[in-house]
């Protein structure tokens, strides 16, 4: 660590909600609908339902704790017979306004590929962005967790509004994020667990290669002696940060962090005249014209790059502890997944996470490297990492009937006992082609297998050390999924 923090995290107390939420849902309009064998070519893996789009208006609180208008994605599995958990999902760094969940951009595939797997799922534009008006306060805890949070309340009030289709949900909950969406997952997680006891049943959470420490990790891995090509990602901050904190940052200007010859495709992105990218593309350029290499410390001020890296009370630098949020303990279950070979979001993020959160008293919270065989860069990272919260997430997953609460596929039974795994398919799958698959809780492929109608025997010996996701299939359909802990 680069020096000792000398500040509280204040993220949770900067606005203060009440237990009772008044109206969060303002309006929600139908996208468009994609079948299940859409979202499996998607996927490229078999899904369970086909998934409905709704934009939704909601209200939320912006970065000062002023009512806001904002909006996002509620992706709703298509089966009005079945109460579905919830899941609460946090998108990753956007190019702007318009890029993002609920224009089905901004990586809206990942939350309507989950919900094609049995979520409700709800995936914030985050203040700042889509309807939302203002500045994005990029990275900044307290509005990314409130934005998704919101989002949660206004789809459940929208399940209980007879002006929209039916569907039906429960209280399990399901949170993940990538990238910036680790980050604002991370968020979202901390403040329901601390500020909404009991209002959600957090089943688990899936925090993906996300900047949990800001104010050490990432700034270290950014503003060193090393290339880093991603210099928008320190932009954003700056400009956001200014946003969100006027009580000491008051005196800041973007003439006083940058230096001159950055400033005016700077002012342009602040003014949505340029994307994110081309802000990026402009800067990378001149910075290898300048320096040869793209040297992100280079385009702040020299004295305000010195302060950043020694002095802990420069009111940049408490600005950016205050949204660290690796520093607590998850009462939930808690995978950190991560890829060594990630350029833009340092891996150490993930592993300082899981051993600061276990010193806290965290009773189950692993750091997952995705990346085993060979570097996989920050997009690579993506597919295994959201591979394995699938089945991560799956082997958890309460699917009940919207009339009665019973269990759903009970005539379909995957047992395990003495060491060894019993699979009963009723005669009524007679004519499907039926495959069992056995993952591993990060969703790894162990095994696969033809099986029949009918059978009720003995199929496999499990290594007894391990936890394992047996997924039946029927006709490409995901049909059941049952975790096992097989010591």
């Amino acid at each position: 660590m680069r020096f000792l923090r000398t500040t509280t995290l204040f993220f949770i107390t900067i606005v203060s909600y009440n237990t009772v939420q008044a109206q969060k849902l303002e309006s929600a309009q139908f996208i468009n609908s994609f079948s299940s064998q859409e979202i499996s070519t998607l996927a490229g893996i078999p899904v369970a339902y086909g998934v409905d789009l709704y934009k939704v208006r909601y209200y939320t609180s912006d970065a000062r704790g002023e009512e806001h208008i904002a909006s996002g994605l509620a992706c709703i599995p298509q089966d009005d017979t079945v109460r579905f958990p919830l899941a609460c999902y946090q998108h990753g760094t956007v190019d702007g306004r318009e890029d993002v969940p609920s224009r089905l951009a901004g990586g809206y595939q990942l939350p309507l590929i989950l919900s094609a797997f049995g979520y409700v799922t709800c995936a914030a534009d985050f203040v700042g962005l889509g309807d939302s008006p203002g500045i994005h306060p990029y990275v900044h805890a307290t509005t990314q967790a409130t934005a998704g949070i919101d989002l949660l309340f206004a789809v459940r009030e929208m399940s209980e509004d007879d002006n929209y289709p039916p569907f039906y949900v429960t209280d399990q909950l399901f949170i993940g994020g990538y990238s910036q969406g680790g980050h604002a997952s991370m968020a979202a997680h901390k403040y329901l667990e601390t500020m909404y006891p009991g209002e959600f049943d957090i089943a688990a959470a899936a925090h993906m290669s996300g900047p949990y420490s800001i104010s050490e990790v990432m700034i270290d891995f950014t503003l060193g002696d090393q290339p880093y090509n991603t210099v928008s990602y320190l932009v954003w901050v700056a400009l956001g940060y200014m946003e969100a904190y006027p009580e000491f940052l008051d005196t800041f200007t973007l003439e006083k962090v940058f230096k001159p010859e950055y400033l005016d495709d700077i002012k342009a992105f602040r003014d949505e005249a340029i994307g994110r990218g081309e802000l990026n593309s402009r800067i990378t350029n001149r910075l290898m014209t300048d320096y040869g290499a793209v040297l992100c410390r280079e385009i702040l001020l020299e004295d305000v790059l010195n302060s950043i890296l020694s002095d802990p009370e420069y009111p940049l630098n408490q600005a950016l502890m205050d949204n660290d949020v690796y520093d607590w303990a998850p009462q939930s279950l808690t995978n950190l997944y991560y890829c060594e070979g990630d350029e833009e979001v340092s891996f150490e993020n993930a592993i300082l996470a899981a051993n600061v959160m276990t010193q806290n008293g965290a009773p189950n919270v692993q750091a997952l490297r995705m990346d085993n065989t060979f570097p996989l860069n920050h997009v690579q990272c993506v597919s295994p990492a959201a591979t394995s919260v699938v089945f991560f997430w799956g082997s958890m997953q309460q699917l009940l009937t919207s009339a009665n609460d019973i269990e759903l596929d009970d005539e379909a039974g995957i047992y395990y006992a003495n060491d060894l795994l019993i699979l009963d398919i009723p005669v009524s799958y007679s004519s499907s082609d039926l495959e069992l698959k056995a993952y591993s809780l990060d969703g790894r492929l162990i095994s696969s297998r033809l099986v029949a109608a009918g059978m009720s025997e003995h199929l496999m010996n499990l290594d007894s050390e391990s936890m394992i996701v047996m997924s039946l299939f029927a006709d490409g359909r995901l049909i059941k999924t049952q975790k096992f802990f097989t010591r």
